[in-house]
């Protein structure tokens, strides 16, 4: 038999102290790591959709955060890792408006797509497309989903 409880079972009191007293003698580098790794494979499974975008900005805020305390190799590789993650998020979120446009809705991307602000979701229409086709949105406006421009929180 194995000691990792399977699912829906829950770990013994006494798994739990280990899992415990293992966390407290991990160092404050190792378990913010792994938040940060949690939070990247998370945000790329859910590239092109606003929880995407929101776990990414997540990830850039607790990295931000704690800078002063990780090592110079390991902020490179998060920096890198990020960098290309919001890329991939741009075109994807570019790939998301063109399905929704055919119809297919992504379900549960920050609640409910049909109480989303206005250019925060969904594919831009032939009113809020520049002439060279990229989205465009009034100027009170945040930039429509498939913008190119990070906008950190958006």
């Amino acid at each position: 038999m194995s000691d990792v409880p399977g699912p829906g079972e829950q770990p013994s009191e006494e798994e739990v102290r280990a899992y415990l007293s293992q966390l407290r003698g991990a160092p404050a580098g190792q378990v913010i790591a792994e938040v940060i790794s949690a939070l990247l494979n998370a945000a790329q499974v859910k590239l092109g959709r606003r929880d995407g975008r929101l776990l990414l900005d997540l990830s850039a805020s607790v990295v931000d955060g704690a800078r002063p305390h990780l090592p110079a190799e390991m902020l490179q590789q998060v920096d890198d890792v990020l960098a290309q993650l919001r890329v991939a998020q741009v075109e994807a979120e570019r790939e998301v408006a063109e399905a929704a446009a055919q119809g297919h809705v992504e379900p549960d991307d920050l609640g409910d797509a049909a109480a989303a602000p206005a250019g925060s979701g969904g594919g831009a229409t032939a009113a809020t497309q520049s002439a060279g086709g990229a989205p465009t949105s009034p100027p009170d406006e945040p930039p429509a989903a498939g913008s190119r421009l990070w906008v950190p929180g958006r």
